[in-house]
């Protein structure tokens, strides 16, 4: 059996050791502010009204990917968030292809639940999706490049481990209906709507 005082020695160790790996309340507020690496999927709800569009058939596009760049802080239960990303659809249509790549750059609000170290949350905000649309059929092909309205709502959770910051977000972003010009296309409008589901990993500072 286990010496009395050894016993007690090795359980304050581990203790110790528990309460080291976890996060205090005052190293948290030392560590109010981060940067974030967002990467996941991007599920367009794109909707086309008429023109270009209607030569191509298209219809939907199908899931895809999206990259984002974050700088955020928190104060108590409010925290600010700042992201620039980039995300990528294609289809290939019964008359041609339909791409658009964009940049969504936002600036959100949260609303932060602390418990312990993991801290569930909601957010909206408003920001702005600066996109390109590329056109092509058997025999031409054209692009066109538009900056419209873009605002995100949504939520997700933060695992605070130290200054390592891992968690998972799920956002609607509600893009206004863009409007393209093309050389040799009718005029033609397209709804970007979608749902981005990503995963995050940070460092706090």
């Amino acid at each position: 059996m286990t010496p009395r005082p050894i016993r007690t020695l090795a359980f304050a160790v581990a203790a110790a050791l528990v309460a080291a790996a976890l996060p205090t309340r005052g190293s948290a507020d030392e560590r109010s502010a981060y940067v974030e690496l967002k990467g996941g999927a991007y599920l367009p709800t794109a909707t086309s009204v008429g023109g270009a569009f209607d030569q191509i058939s298209f219809t939907q596009f199908p899931p895809s990917g999206d990259v984002e760049l974050a700088l955020g802080t928190s104060f108590g239960i409010l925290g600010v968030q700042l992201s620039g990303g980039y995300l990528w659809t294609s289809k290939d249509a019964t008359g041609g292809t339909l791409q658009v790549t964009g940049a969504p750059i936002t600036g959100v609000l949260q609303l932060r639940i602390p418990i312990a170290f993991v801290v569930p949350y909601v957010e909206a905000g408003v920001g702005v999706f600066i996109n390109t649309a590329k056109i092509s059929t058997v025999q031409t092909a054209a692009s066109s490049t538009k900056t419209t309205f873009m605002a995100p709502l949504g939520g997700g959770i933060d695992f605070l481990l130290g200054p390592i910051l891992l968690g998972a977000e799920v956002r609607y972003l509600y893009i206004s209906p863009t409007t393209y010009t093309w050389n040799g296309f009718p005029v033609s409008q397209l709804k970007m709507d979608g749902v981005v589901i990503t995963g995050n990993i940070g460092y706090r500072f």
